[in-house]
């Protein structure tokens, strides 16, 4: 069966209003809990207030306890809760932790003992990004993909030690680690030697296009757009990650169920060699518009209460070549590239027939009424 893997963030809770009973755990085979932070060494927890004190009914504090809960378990008996470390704003501390055995060996017993404690059935391991990428001001080394590899084995190895004693729920403690869709950030890493010690990788196939961009472009295409495209595509990326030895039953494709927007944006003034395949598209743009919780990123479920109604001023359009959908004001000359059930189909028939490990989502609170989860299990189950 084929893995749909939710994250589930922490700041959920507070202005989104969705905490893990909003969660349709019975549609997916992971849960994966962002973040838990990395201090010291050691894995910590993200937020202590969310993750364990925040009191819910029948006296379950926290979200990892209410995960955890009988009445969650019972829902979905099968689910795997996986605690993701690290994240864009807390992989500060992996280069150095990674740089020698006795900090190695200070995380994996840390993770083994935050798992036995607060009962996660495994780690997603999220550090962005050794070597290169990441967030400005993170440590880096040109040492990193050694050290990030040599890591995994360490915790591999603890893992399944630990398992051998204590009995984890299924047996033993699954490990996943998310990647970069970008080839300048993925090519230090040896990823046929990590997908021998990991049981997936999460590759996030998303944020092609943004701010950073020199022109418009779709932000999560599944295959090439030429020429009105970022030179990004999830098919090239899957392709290549198969090419560099790893098997594509350990390949799960990350879906964005959010929205990348361009602010002043004419409809037809295209840099590139080629003609405008879409209004906008591959045009330069100045500026994001307002998004749903920070500027140009708009929640699926935001657009589907705005610029998706008749008459907004918006227009969707479906790229047939890229396989992705975008909207266009020309009253406001803004585009968003975004993710309809069509594309997200598109996607979920793409795992199944090169034979995927599955589909991951970034993240599970911008749903609109679990429309774009729903798509997806229409095809994997």
């Amino acid at each position: 069966m084929a893995r749909k893997v939710g994250y589930f963030t922490a700041w959920s809770i507070y202005d989104r209003k969705y905490t893990p009973l909003d969660v349709p755990v019975e549609r997916l085979t992971h849960v994966n809990y962002a973040f838990a932070n990395l201090t010291n060494n050691c894995i910590a927890l993200g937020d202590p207030w969310a993750d364990t004190d925040k009191p819910y009914d029948d006296g379950v504090t926290g979200n990892i306890g209410l995960f955890n809960s009988a009445g969650m378990r019972r829902r979905n008996p099968n689910l795997r809760l996986m605690i993701s470390v690290g994240g864009w704003t807390w992989s500060g501390g992996f280069s150095m932790m990674a740089a020698d055995a006795a900090g190695r060996a200070e995380f994996v017993r840390s993770v083994g003992e935050f798992l036995a404690v607060h009962g996660f059935d495994g780690v997603d391991v999220d550090w962005e990004h050794p070597v290169e990428g990441g967030l400005d001001g993170n440590a880096r080394s040109p040492d990193d993909a050694r050290n990030y590899l040599l890591l995994l084995r360490d915790l591999r190895q603890h893992l399944d030690e630990r398992a051998s004693g204590s009995a984890p729920r299924f047996g033993r403690y699954e490990i996943s680690i998310a990647t970069s869709a970008a080839p300048t950030v993925y090519r230090h890493l040896d990823l046929a030697a990590i997908a021998e010690v990991v049981d997936h990788i999460n590759i996030m196939a998303y944020d092609f296009a943004g701010p950073w961009s020199s022109t418009t472009a779709h932000q999560q295409n599944l295959f090439a757009a030429t020429p009105n495209s970022s030179g990004l595509s999830a098919h090239d990326t899957v392709s290549d990650y198969i090419a560099r030895g790893v098997p594509p039953h350990k390949i799960v494709l990350g879906v964005g169920f959010y929205a990348r927007g361009f602010s002043n944006v004419d409809p037809g003034q295209s840099p590139n060699e080629g003609p405008v395949l879409l209004p906008g598209l591959g045009c330069p743009f100045a500026g994001v518009p307002d998004g749903t919780w920070e500027p140009g990123s708009f929640d699926y479920k935001a657009l589907r209460g705005a610029q998706l109604l008749p008459g907004s001023g918006y227009a969707s359009y479906w790229d047939d070549q890229a396989k992705a959908p975008i909207l266009y004001s020309e009253s406001e000359r803004v585009l968003i590239s975004y993710e309809d059930a069509v594309a997200v189909s598109w996607k979920a028939d793409y795992v199944l027939r090169r034979a995927l490990g599955g589909i991951m989502i970034w993240e599970l609170s911008q749903d609109c009424s679990n429309e774009l989860l729903e798509k997806i299990c229409e095809y994997l189950g």
